[in-house]
Order: C-alpha cells, then sequence, then structure tokens
C-alpha cells in the first residue's frame, strides 16, 4: 500500500512510519496545516489537494498516489479533520476513520450525549456553559465530590475534582466568569486506575490498565506519571468499548473505561480518535501493527462502513451497529424512488396511488 499519516507531530509517529515499512508498504508524512484543498467543477472536474512541504510551488496529492491514509490528529483538529474528510469523500481515499468521528471525539459532550443515546452507560453527566445553580447541580449529579472538567483537552490537564461545597461554588463562579462550557460529572471511586482500550475495527487488540502512582490523585493518565499495565478485559467489557468507538465512528480509537470499586460497573469516560503510543511501551504490544493489518484489509473495498457519508447517515442507530444497514437501506430507498418515478412517467396522465408503496426506515 502507499499510506499517507496525516499528523502534525512526525516524530511522535515514527513507530506507525517504520511498522508501515517494515510490513512492505511505502509511507509519507502529510501535515494538514500544509495543504490547500482545491474544489472546482471547471478544472477538468477534478477537486484536488495541494501540500505545500518544500518548495516554491506545492505538489498536488493524486487520489491514485494514496491508498490509505490513517489520521494521527493531535491539534487543530477542525481543520485537520476538513483535510481528512476532503481526502476521503472528495477524492475517494481509504480512511479506516469517518472524519465526523474525529470532530466528535474532540468533543467531550457531544461523545457523552452520543453514547448516551445508543445506550451506552457514562457517569452522570451536567454540561452547563453556566454552571450557577451550584446546590442544584450538586443534588442532581448526586453528591459530592465532583469531577469538572473543560470540554476540550486531553491527558487530564482540564480535569479537577470538587469535594467541598466551598469549592464548588468558588469553582463554579469561575467558570461563569470565564465563560467556560464544562462537563460535570459523578465521580467514582475505582481506587485511581481506568482501562485504555484500543479498539481497531471489531476487536480489542490491546488493553492498558492505567494506574496512579500518586493515590491522591485521581487522575491515571500515562502522561501524568501512571503506570501502565497489560490486561485482558471481560467480553462484556471488550464489546462495550468497541461499541463505543463505532457509535462515535472510529475504527481505530481508544476507549476509556472506568469500572466502579463499589459496584463494579463499567463506565465509558472518552473515546480518542488519536490514542498516545505508550501504551506500545508500557503493554510490549505493537498496536501499530494491527492497525496496519486492518488497513490492508480493508483499504480495497473502498468507503466501507458508510465512512463516505456524513456521520448522522453513516452511524448506526441505537443498538450499537454500524453503518451498513442504513446504506443498505438508502440505496434500497433510492432503487424504489427509481420505480415510482418511471412509473409516474409512464402514467403521467393517470392518477396513480402511492399510498401502497412503502420506503424503508
Amino acid at each position: 500500500m502507499k499510506i499517507a499519516i496525516l499528523t502534525s507531530s512526525p516524530e511522535a509517529n515514527k513507530k506507525l512510519v517504520d511498522t508501515a515499512v517494515a510490513r512492505g508498504h511505502e509511507c509519507r508524512i502529510i501535515d494538514p496545516r500544509k495543504t490547500y484543498q482545491y474544489v472546482s467543477e471547471y478544472e477538468a472536474g477534478f477537486d484536488r489537494l495541494y501540500y505545500g512541504s518544500d518548495g516554491d510551488e506545492p505538489e498536488r496529492i493524486t487520489a491514485k498516489s494514496i491508498d490509505c491514509v490513517i489520521n494521527r490528529i493531535g491539534s487543530n483538529t477542525e481543520y485537520a479533520a476538513a483535510v481528512l474528510r476532503f481526502m476521503n469523500e472528495n477524492l475517494g481515499i481509504y480512511c479506516p476513520n469517518n472524519p465526523w468521528g474525529i470532530i466528535y471525539a474532540a468533543n467531550k459532550s457531544w461523545t457523552l450525549q452520543r453514547l448516551s443515546s445508543a445506550k451506552i452507560k457514562v457517569p452522570r453527566t451536567l454540561i452547563a456553559e453556566s454552571p450557577a445553580h451550584v446546590k442544584w447541580i450538586v443534588d442532581k449529579i448526586g453528591s459530592l465530590p465532583l469531577i469538572i472538567k473543560t470540554n476540550r483537552g486531553s491527558k487530564g490537564k482540564t480535569v479537577s475534582i470538587i469535594d467541598t461545597k466551598r469549592s464548588a461554588n468558588s469553582m463554579f463562579e469561575f467558570c461563569v466568569n470565564a465563560g467556560l462550557k464544562v462537563l460535570i460529572e459523578e465521580y467514582i471511586e475505582s481506587e485511581a486506575s481506568d482501562y485504555r482500550v484500543w479498539v481497531v475495527g471489531d476487536r480489542v487488540a490491546v488493553t492498558m490498565k492505567r494506574t496512579a502512582v500518586d493515590k491522591d490523585d485521581f487522575r491515571a493518565n500515562v502522561s501524568r506519571g501512571a503506570k501502565g499495565e497489560k490486561v485482558e478485559l471481560s467480553k462484556e467489557d471488550q464489546e462495550l468499548a468497541i461499541k463505543a468507538a463505532h457509535c462515535i465512528g472510529l475504527n481505530i480509537a481508544g476507549v476509556d473505561i472506568l469500572k466502579s470499586k463499589k459496584t463494579g460497573i463499567s463506565y465509558v469516560i472518552e473515546v480518542n480518535s488519536n490514542p498516545g503510543t505508550m501504551v506500545i511501551e508500557l503493554t510490549g504490544h505493537n498496536v501499530f501493527e494491527d492497525v496496519i493489518k486492518y488497513c490492508e484489509d480493508n483499504y480495497k473495498k473502498g468507503n466501507i462502513n458508510g465512512i463516505n457519508a456524513s456521520l448522522s447517515d453513516s452511524i448506526l442507530l441505537r443498538d450499537g451497529s454500524f453503518m451498513d444497514k442504513a446504506i443498505t437501506a438508502m440505496n434500497e430507498n433510492d432503487t424504489l424512488k427509481a420505480k415510482v418515478k418511471k412509473l409516474e412517467e409512464e402514467n403521467r396522465n393517470k392518477v396513480w396511488p402511492l399510498a401502497n408503496i412503502k420506503y424503508p426506515v
């Protein structure tokens, strides 16, 4: 394959490039910040992508020059996802992740809303831009302590714990004055640990249990010094992670699961479209082998699973199944519409009863 890695951090993705090359593929880095998306119906009828990496004149990236593009987007998500969408939808280049799914994953409130709509268990959460009703918020979530986090952010940098009414008052007042959109979640005691689950396609490639070294820190982010170890999840938790990733629109994702110490219930707290690579070092499992193999198996199928459709059209309904049902229904719907149109043309001067023709839902 001719693989493109869409990233602004080449050094951070050296392992992915090395893995692809070791498996016999050509590989190149494309920094989305240096791209130009050219849209025109006049120039030979083609939309085009240009890359201004070197020299005075950007090179043209053709659809035939890339078989597969793998997103490793860590910043400037909105524009980078637009580039990915252009490559996928306008140029027809295969991508294992839905570009809209990357947008959803970057927005914590959208992620939780979508997970909840698919009946995936998430912590009780209030999403607010002006969290002014302190007592009501605490009562609605259940009790102190509470977790508060900004709508965007990674590595636990914008996550805090509120354990007193006094700190709740001051924190919420700060958020109101700063105009911050925040998520206020119930605190789930998990012994300062959680699970980072790498989903690749329809299976779990590897799971890392993360445990905070400082027991006074509730955040189990490896970037904050937490230790990581390879573990095996139960079948139920594996299915939960896969369903969560697919629900957002991602075939390759890092799903974070929190397990309650008190009840044993598992909650999905986050879905990441660009999960960190420390999992390779800490578990000894090169997850990029799974990623490249998945692309090898699927790139010739084209835009599978409705990746070429918008998120609302392509994502499952409520049962967690992926996008092919919707695509099939749309195709059948188009066929029926064509039949109706033909019959209407043949019977233009007659009254044609359409009530008995049912379109698939």
